[in-house]
């Protein structure tokens, strides 16, 4: 486990001074643990950070995240006793019990925390490329990398957008049905998809990472309902692509430009590109 001590647990819980046994939450930290393991860092990466190594940064973030998770979990059941008569709750003389509201809020942050560290983890392994090949080559990375905009901290960028990693994971959906959709028709399925491999492969440069940027905003003000937006930014990639036909092959090669070609359209400042291409 990579949070093994009660110690650990405490420095990253503030709230959790009282808990006297690391055995009082193991059980949430394994849970925890998986959860790491299967949603962001994959196995081979999680057992590289599980066999002790020497990167307290990575370490840290990695605990920080474990507890938090088990914290929000452990809390309905840290002060409730199963008796024979029923559930009670524990009391001490010296402590009144928290109302449900504070309770709520303390479980509500636990996961905020817990969403900021995500965030904070997934920026570090970025830049830290000694990681790639364990961290990248997991199925965990690929389904955390499907999309053009692929973290919370860039659809605040590129989308106007306020809101948590967990509600980041909940709009994943409709940012790749708006990319299948709206997207791919106009720029190929075929280039965004090689978008998103440079992305993963850190090998975005150029003309391709001025595109990226282009379709990451267009993405994003699609997703926030932004259609002016969205049409103007497409509309301004696409003629970017049109002046630069040479660096963009598998657009030039694919069939949405082929059928854009033989249909003759051509994308003035007053004809907007979802309107007339697609919708």
């Amino acid at each position: 486990m990579i949070l093994n001590r009660l110690d650990q647990f405490k420095a990253a819980i503030p709230t959790a001074v009282s808990l006297e046994e690391f055995t009082d939450v193991k059980t949430y930290v394994q849970s925890a643990e998986l959860w790491l393991k299967n949603k962001v860092l994959g196995t081979q990466l999680y057992e590289t950070v599980d066999a002790d190594i020497d990167d307290n940064d990575l370490e840290q973030l990695c605990i920080n995240i474990i507890a938090n998770h088990a914290y929000w979990d452990a809390i309905p059941f840290l002060d409730l006793v199963h008796t024979d008569s029923g559930f009670g709750v524990i009391q001490s003389n010296n402590k009144v019990p928290a109302s449900k509201e504070r309770v709520e809020r303390l479980r509500g942050q636990c996961l905020i925390r817990r969403d900021n560290e995500v965030e904070n983890l997934i920026d570090y392994l970025e830049k830290h490329t000694s990681y790639h090949d364990a961290w990248k080559g997991s199925p965990t990375y690929s389904i955390l990398t499907d999309c053009l905009i692929q973290t919370a901290d860039e659809m605040k960028i590129y989308g106007q957008w306020e809101g948590t990693r967990e509600e980041f994971l909940k709009l994943r959906p409709k940012l790749i049905q708006d990319t299948m959709v709206k997207l791919e028709p106009v720029f190929s399925k075929d280039y965004i998809q090689e978008l998103i491999e440079k992305q993963r492969d850190n090998d975005l440069t150029g003309d391709d990472l001025r595109l990226s940027i282009l379709l990451k905003q267009s993405l994003g003000s699609l997703v926030g309902g932004n259609m002016e937006a969205a049409e103007k930014i497409a509309a301004d990639a696409l003629r970017y692509i049109d002046g630069n036909l040479g660096s963009f092959g598998t657009y030039t090669e694919s069939g949405e430009y082929a059928a854009r070609i033989e249909s003759g359209y051509e994308n003035t400042a007053d004809d907007p590109i979802f309107s007339s291409i697609i919708l």
